[in-house]
């Protein structure tokens, strides 16, 4: 029978987790998985001319018995003369959290470690996984609903983490650390039922190998063949993505018409990469989240918009499909006085430039020039509009602006002022453009809603005398890397 450290070194070669004279930081707790791995490691430090640093992280969550784990890895660091270095989580970290405690300690774990190994340049971050904890997160991903990644469990290598103990039993290594006579601790909030993955490790687990005393083996198997099969899918929704997604500075944009024409599976594997850009990751974004963006999609709503956790908004918007992430949204551009006979051009958001060109103009070529009108439509659709006003009663100076809540219009042919906020529905201007859709007021009033109409206020009548004609023109700045 094979020992373990052969394992191990399978497991290494198997997916390639180290190199010669590898930079290594090695995450050790001081329980039973994460001392098994620095034994191991060190014991391949010859054979791989490995440099070892010991890492562990203190939660202030156990008091005395945290205190008991650090205390321990600091004697295991130099017992083997290895670098050791630790640090504390913030006072009362818990109370600030947004989501579970579980899954901040892990951020905040993960953080420190990634920070650890980029100050002192090392290229790997051995973690002490094993085959019990990939079977536990296909269970529990199973159970909060999950597609493909989720079921696929943890990987074996991903950037710089390796996980060495992956293909390993929890029984495998206890025997070994008995054996090893190597000294180790529990921690007892593992036992805690108040936890799911405790739950499934200590009720789940036990009865399905009831059924299958190789479950262990089995459901390994299987998460290899999910991630195989993910890993040829991610590659081909990324050639999609690049091809139907406007992936600007702070969101990514899908035409409806092009996106609900695909099969489903394509749909949900565009959705996750466009999160997965702008969050970071897919942590706590599940199966019944995507299927919750398919029923609106089905509903054949005009817009809509979906909250998803770690701060994604998605929005249907008519024509337009927008992830975003939630405060990188469009800023409002600054207010602009202006000057008829002066020419306006400025950035208007990440996305588009505008350009108001204004000048004084004759009553005669507004009689010539006005015969012709315009569709009402939002400028992001036309791309522009024009708009002649008698300024004889504006209260000056005039300025271009971003709306303002409850602003209204008092609109040319209507009796009353109208919200713009029912404006922008009737020219379906997209939810998220409608904080930068450019406005023209005087001191008092707003006078002029591009590709909407003017104010009651400023209509030109055959005696008017000052008379000004204002162009609007949009321009999108197009593709962003």
């Amino acid at each position: 029978m094979m020992d373990l450290l052969d394992k191990v070194r399978r497991t290494i070669s198997r997916y390639q987790m180290l190199s010669v004279k590898n930079r290594v930081l090695v995450a050790v707790s001081g329980g039973p998985d994460s001392v098994a791995l620095l034994d191991l490691l060190v014991r391949l430090r010859e054979e791989y001319e490995l440099t070892l640093v010991v890492a562990h992280y203190h939660h202030r969550l156990r008091g005395e018995e945290a205190d008991r784990d650090l205390e321990l890895v600091k004697n295991l660091a130099e017992d083997y003369k290895l670098e050791f270095i630790f640090a504390y989580a913030p006072e009362g970290w818990w109370e600030e959290r947004r989501g579970s405690l579980e899954e901040e300690a892990r951020r905040l774990r993960y953080q420190f470690l990634e920070e650890s190994a980029n100050r002192l340049s090392l290229e790997r971050i051995a973690l002490g996984h094993n085959a019990g904890d990939r079977v536990e997160s296909f269970f529990l991903n199973l159970l909060r609903g999950s597609g493909r990644l989720g079921l696929a469990g943890m990987p074996p290598v991903r950037d710089k983490y390796i996980r060495p103990l992956i293909e390993l039993s929890r029984e495998e290594i206890l025997e070994y650390l008995k054996e090893r006579e190597l000294p180790f601790r529990l921690d007892t909030s593992n036992l805690d039922p108040g936890f799911l993955r405790n739950r499934i490790r200590q009720e789940l687990i036990p009865l399905l190998k009831r059924y299958n005393p190789n479950l262990l083996q089995v459901i390994s198997r299987t998460c290899e063949l999910l991630r195989e099969d993910e890993r040829f899918l991610e590659e081909y929704f990324a050639r999609e993505f690049e091809q139907r997604a406007e992936f600007r500075k702070d969101a990514v944009e899908f035409s409806v018409a092009e996106f609900v024409a695909l099969p489903r599976a394509v749909q949900r594997g565009l959705i996750r990469r466009a999160i997965q850009i702008l969050k970071g990751d897919l942590r706590r974004i599940t199966a019944e989240h995507i299927f919750q963006l398919e029923e609106y999609l089905d509903s054949e709503k005009a817009s809509f918009e979906l909250d998803l956790p770690g701060g994604i908004k998605i929005y249907k918007s008519y024509d337009s499909l927008r992830v975003e992430k939630e405060g990188e949204a469009e800023a409002e551009f600054s207010p602009r006085a202006f000057e008829i006979g002066e020419k306006l051009v400025l950035e208007l958001s990440w996305d588009f430039f505008l350009e108001l060109e204004t000048a004084w103009k004759e009553i005669q070529e507004f009689e010539k020039e006005s015969l012709v009108g315009e569709d009402r439509a939002s400028i992001f659709e036309s791309g522009g509009s024009i708009a002649w006003m008698d300024l004889e009663e504006v209260e000056f100076p005039l300025c271009l602006k971003p709306p303002q809540p409850g602003e209204r219009l008092e609109a040319l042919g209507l009796k009353g002022k109208k919200k713009l906020k029912d404006i922008f529905m009737e020219l379906k201007v997209p939810r998220h453009l409608r904080r930068i859709y450019p406005l023209v007021s005087d001191q008092r009033d707003l006078l002029w809603v591009p590709g909407y109409g003017i104010s009651e206020k400023v209509m030109v009548k055959g005696d008017s005398k000052k008379i000004a004609r204002l162009i609007l023109r949009l321009s999108r700045k197009g593709f962003q890397d």
